[in-house]
């Protein structure tokens, strides 16, 4: 058997069992009251107390077409004999269903000046009810048509019934309905208290299911505007309305005691507009809620049919209502109920969950339409039956949505967990892709860079252009990559913070000199105005870096010329810091998104934000604190952000003008007096700048093993001193982020004075992000190492850097045995020549030219000229053997003279320092002036170091061939060579360098200071 049979039958089952019980409750245990005959009605025996109300049924006395009351007979005139009908009832059968006609019926009491009341009901469709010769109620005004008055609303009258009969008179008109006329339901009749009783009862009755109905129909219409996906529940909402709209203008007409009395037509028209209302709605709510289990040809129909009778109803209500067309509007609304109940079971069997609580409400509902037709076609009152339906309706729905809520709770967790397992994954995929695509974008990169780079075979001014191009876009896909690795940390939690007290002005600082590198071409100037004393900040300095790289990155995107400019101020406990430029801006409506990830802003000009500023913000949130924007289109847009000070803040006026003045670092746990030197006797010397002396401590006993001279200082200026001072420095570790003076700063000035093989620096800092090691590059450093680092890779590094540095010193100590090479060819011809032509005319003087040659090669030759350090004597000696082979070939024109205490003599000193700078005095100083000159080579100690100077009053040189002489990057023939080699030496054995100075015409002075180290 299909499911649609069996739901069928399960419906009619339930619908008998419905209609069984109730028919079983109205007719069971009914007490037997008396009953009217021939117009009379004897209470006498009627307990009222015990038994209650009595109905008023039976046979009444008729007066048809005529007015009792109202309107009497002229005297001499005699009403027709009066006919009986029956109460309740109908009058059709004794006159036309239009018109006026009076009912009577005399009660017999055996009390007297007990107050009574009657419950009237449907009386079609005015009355008015005279007791004993006196109005006690009515409804509408019964008369002719002229003065005709419709209402049809129950009500109830009190009065005084004397002892023995009573007269009862109920004038009726009916000049619009012609369904039915007269006295529909039962008069009740009883004492007064128990007939206000039943009227409570009814009126409660009426209000309870008109409110109950109207507030679940408000309800479902207010969560379709929650949910407007589902079209179900605006339908039911409009189907619980009608219901009570329908209530409130059927038994006690409540709608009249809120609005006033209306005319017939429009609360006819009411009545049957939303009766077929109700059944168009039932029809609806199936098709839309439970659409598989309908079936569509019955909906279609159904609506069709309550359309036709909706549009019949509104234009000819009273002129077609018959008895037919009545029970047609009732069977539609009992059909499309029954086949609401049909639907849910249907669904019920298909396991569609709360579809059991719709098949109960509806049940419910047929129970209160079976109470409503009843009432309706044999005048059963509508309270008899309590007002069980609405609130059984009301606890199905509760019941209904409470399931639905709760399985949708439920499948929202249930999706939220796959949701977020999906996400994770999505984060997994992006983080791993991420790592994938960073290889061959480098690789791209590289290859790009290595084509634009190859000398061998130089691209195309095109080509270059575009090699350039693919440049930049991997630099951004690079960062981009980055920054999803970023993102996907803060989405999972995993994103680590370590706070600290940090300096932001050098964080500032550092950023903006790397950004002012890469925007050089644009308009933009970059301005730090956070102050030099301004307080620490307690943030991530590695975090904060990025935050600030990020805002710079996104302010220089959208500005094309203008400022930039990052500004600090101390506000209400908290540091607050602005990034502002003079870009495009941003419009208003899209500011609330600028921080979504990926977002892209619609306009004249398309924009997007990408990842990093979604990133700065949550890295602010992370460190406590907060970042806003403001903006105006055309005028540029200021992002602020706040942070906690830091504990202890630095109260200092450091400033560059003043260098070595010293200030408070917020960590005083740990301190000491610097420079500090450890290891004084130690074979190579490193200077270690850091503005921690934490840090400074870890790399102090990191290198305490390895046999190195170490200095700590603890700022930028302090290290700019040491390396200023007289004596070899082999290698720098420098720390990026410092106050006052930043790593990059310090690395600059490094490199003015030393190249990267004289002076090699190794930059150590927290910071990760790729723009820092590139920048780090930029300004001179050899290598890079991020903190924290491993202490086995640092003296890794540091070993390297120091072989390098030493194969440079032995690349230069080889210079000076090629050096001789490069002066003799063309000394010794000229010597020689001397020689010759002197052993013609002095024999003597040849023969002392000879041993002089024969020595200067002898000390020109010597291994210890490859040595690192030699006596001074042994320099003297070759230097005064020189002097006198010029001497003997240029006699008189040549003087030298010198002033050598005698400590000097026992320095050691690398070899060839003094002799070339006297050779080249002589040369190229006297020996250009036909005169010829003097050149003095003095020698004096002061300070722990000596002094020498080699002077002549030659032809002297300009400012630019000085600077010439020694431009490292520069071939300027035998003598640049010579002075080059020295002043190299100079540096990488002592860190000290030649001093020249000569005007053209009045001669050269050059100087060197080197400690004095007697052994």
């Amino acid at each position: 058997m299909s499911r649609k049979i069996i739901a069928l039958l399960i419906t009619i089952a339930m619908l008998l069992a419905t209609y069984g019980l109730l028919l079983t409750y109205f007719t069971i245990n009914k007490q037997k009251m008396p009953i009217a005959t021939n117009g009379k009605i004897d209470l006498r025996n009627w307990a009222f107390e015990e038994n209650g109300v009595v109905r008023l049924d039976g046979q009444w006395e008729f007066y048809p077409h005529q007015l009792l009351f109202s309107r009497p007979l002229a005297s001499g005139n005699s009403y027709q004999a009066p006919s009986l009908i029956p109460v309740p009832g109908n009058w059709a059968k004794q006159m036309d269903t239009l018109g006026v006609a009076t009912y009577r019926l005399r009660i017999l009491i055996d009390a007297d000046n007990v107050v009574y009341g009657i419950k009237t009901a449907a009386v079609l469709l005015s009355n008015r009810l005279v007791v004993n010769g006196q109005v006690v109620g009515s409804s509408g005004d019964p008369g002719l048509k002229e003065d005709y008055l419709a209402l049809n609303k129950p009500y109830v009258s009190y009065f005084t019934l004397k002892h023995g009969w009573n007269d009862v008179l109920v004038e009726v008109a009916n000049h619009e309905f012609k369904v039915a006329s007269g006295i529909g339901e039962s008069f009740q009749l009883g004492k007064a208290d128990q007939i206000s009783r039943i009227r409570d009862l009814a009126t409660a009755h009426d209000w309870v299911v008109l409110t109950s109905f109207l507030i679940m129909g408000l309800y479902f219409i207010g969560l379709f505007s929650q949910r407007r996906n589902d079209l179900s529940l605006v339908v039911f909402g409009f189907v619980c309305l009608f219901i009570a709209a329908f209530t409130s203008v059927s038994g006690e007409r409540v709608l009249f005691d809120v609005i006033g009395a209306f005319p017939f037509w429009i609360y006819f028209r009411i009545q049957m507009v939303v009766t077929v209302g109700v059944g168009i709605g039932f029809f609806m709510y199936v098709y839309t809620a439970f659409r598989p289990y309908s079936h569509k040809w019955l909906t279609k129909g159904g609506l069709m049919t309550g359309i036709c009778l909706i549009l019949l109803h509104l234009a000819f209500a009273t002129q077609i209502t018959t008895g037919p067309i009545r029970l047609v509007t009732s069977l539609y609304v009992t059909l499309a109920l029954l086949y609401a109940t049909y639907v849910f079971v249907h669904a019920v069997l298909h396991k569609v969950a709360g579809t059991w609580y719709l098949a109960v409400a509806a049940m419910a509902l047929n129970a209160l339409i079976l109470n409503q037709n009843l009432n309706v076609y044999f005048g059963v009152p509508i309270y008899s039956l309590p007002p069980v339906e609405p609130f059984l309706v009301l606890l199905m729905l509760a019941l209904l949505m409470s399931l639905r809520f709760s399985n949708a709770f439920q499948r929202i967790e249930e999706l939220s967990e796959q949701l977020l397992e999906a996400d994770k994954h999505k984060d997994d995929f992006l983080a791993r892709t991420s790592h994938e695509f960073k290889t061959p974008l480098h690789g791209v990169m590289n290859i790009s860079r290595s084509m634009l780079d190859d000398v061998a075979n130089p691209a195309t001014a095109g080509q270059r252009e575009k090699l350039q191009l693919v440049i930049e876009i991997t630099k951004k896909l690079s960062q981009l990559v980055y920054d999803i690795l970023d993102l996907s940390k803060l989405k999972q939690g995993e994103f680590r913070i370590m706070l600290a007290s940090v300096d932001v002005r050098s964080i500032v600082e550092v950023q903006i000199r790397f950004y002012a590198y890469l925007c050089s071409e644009k308009d933009i100037q970059l301005i730090n105005q956070v102050p030099v004393d301004f307080p620490f900040a307690y943030a991530d300095e590695i975090r904060l870096s990025q935050v600030i790289s990020n805002l710079l990155d996104n302010a220089i995107k959208h500005t094309e010329h203008g400022t930039i400019v990052v500004t600090g101020e101390e506000r209400g406990g908290l540091l607050q810091f602005e990034v502002r430029d003079t870009g495009a801006g941003i419009d208003p409506k899209d500011l609330p998104h600028i921080f979504e990830p990926f977002k892209s802003i619609e306009g004249k000009q398309k924009r997007g934000f990408g990842l990093g500023l979604p990133i700065a913000k949550q890295l602010i949130d992370l460190q406590g604190g907060q970042l806003a924007v403001v903006s105006t289109l055309g005028v540029g847009t200021t992002f602020t952000f706040t942070l906690s000070k830091a504990g202890s803040t630095r109260k200092s006026t450091l400033n560059p003008s003043s260098p070595t003045e010293p200030y408070m670092l917020p960590n005083k746990e740990y301190s000491f007096s610097t420079p500090f030197i450890m290891n004084a006797e130690g074979n190579r010397t490193v200077l270690i700048v850091d503005d921690q002396y934490v840090n400074l401590k870890v790399l102090l006993d990191a290198l305490q093993s390895l046999d190195y001279r170490v200095i700590a200082v603890k700022d930028g200026y302090e290290a700019l001193e040491q390396i200023g001072q007289p004596g070899r420095i082999d290698l720098v570790i420098l720390d990026l982020m410092m106050p006052g003076m930043s790593g990059y700063e310090v690395c600059l000035e490094i490199r003015k004075r030393y190249s990267l093989l004289d002076l090699p620096v190794l930059m150590v800092t927290a910071a990760l992000q790729p723009q820092d090691k590139v920048a780090a590059f930029q300004v001179g450093a050899n290598d890079y190492l991020p903190k924290p680092f491993d202490l086995e890779e640092l003296k890794a590094r540091i070993g390297s850097l120091l072989a390098m540095k030493e194969s440079l010193g032995r690349a230069v100590h080889m210079e000076v045995a090629f050096l001789q090479s490069q002066i003799k060819p063309h000394f010794l011809y000229n010597v020689l020549n001397s020689i010759v032509s002197s052993s013609y005319t002095d024999v003597e003087r040849a023969r002392n030219m000879i041993v002089a040659l024969a020595d200067y090669l002898r000390g020109s030759f010597r291994s210890s000229n490859t040595d690192e350090r030699i006596e001074f004597d042994e320099e003297f000696q070759l230097i005064q053997t020189y002097v006198k082979i010029e001497q003997a070939r240029f006699g008189d024109r040549i003087s030298f003279q010198s002033d050598i205490p005698e400590a000097a003599y026992r320095l050691r000193m690398p070899p060839l320092l003094l002799q070339p700078l006297v050779e080249n005095a002589i040369r190229h100083g006297i020996g250009a002036r036909i005169e010829g000159g003097t050149v003095q080579l003095t020698a004096s100690k002061a300070d722990g170091f000596w002094l020498f100077t080699v002077i002549d009053d030659g032809v002297g040189m300009s400012s630019e061939l000085l600077n010439l002489l020694l431009d490292q990057n520069e071939s300027n023939g035998e003598q640049g060579v010579g002075l080059r080699n020295i002043n190299k030496r100079l540096r990488f054995e002592y860190g000290t360098s030649l001093e020249l100075m000569s005007e053209p015409g009045r001669g050269t002075s050059v100087a060197f200071c080197i400690p004095d180290m007697q052994t």
